[in-house]
């Protein structure tokens, strides 16, 4: 498992490693960047195949665009706007994309949450929902076919 974080949110990276521990129970460490992303990976052993990947819409297509081929994860969880743009990469692994109305990933305040960066209502729907990393995928997100 991996979860990477676009270089532009660098400032919420310990508040991000403090939301993945509460949701995972693991320390996420940094580990050497892929482009402008921070890559960040669980201590200890590797839970799952997937990669959680968080960014403006550009960045997210721009490294989906060189490392699809790359991807040692199936399964791709990415909150970013456009969602439906990504269907694309579809053919080559799955896909989720945040499963709320409209096309637009809109961001809130965390702090009313207890968060210490702007969250999008796919991250806070992951992070209430009870159960396995699929069910709270499948809650807050939409694979697209």
């Amino acid at each position: 498992m991996r979860y990477l974080l676009h270089q532009s949110q660098f400032k919420e990276l310990h508040a991000r490693q403090t939301y993945l521990y509460d949701i995972f129970h693991l320390y996420f460490v940094p580990r050497k960047s892929e482009g402008n992303f921070i890559v960040l990976v669980p201590l200890g052993r590797n839970y799952s195949n997937m990669l959680f990947i968080t960014g403006h819409t550009n960045f997210v297509w721009e490294y989906m665009l060189s490392h699809i081929h790359q991807l040692p994860e199936r399964r791709v969880v990415i909150t970013s706007c456009f969602g439906n743009i990504f269907k694309k990469f579809s053919r080559d692994c799955e896909i989720y994309v945040p499963n709320f109305c409209q096309d637009l990933c809109q961001l809130r305040s965390g702090i009313p949450y207890g968060f210490q960066f702007d969250i999008s209502d796919a991250e806070l729907c992951f992070y209430n929902t009870p159960g396995t990393i699929e069910k709270r995928i499948h809650a807050a997100y939409k694979q697209l076919l």
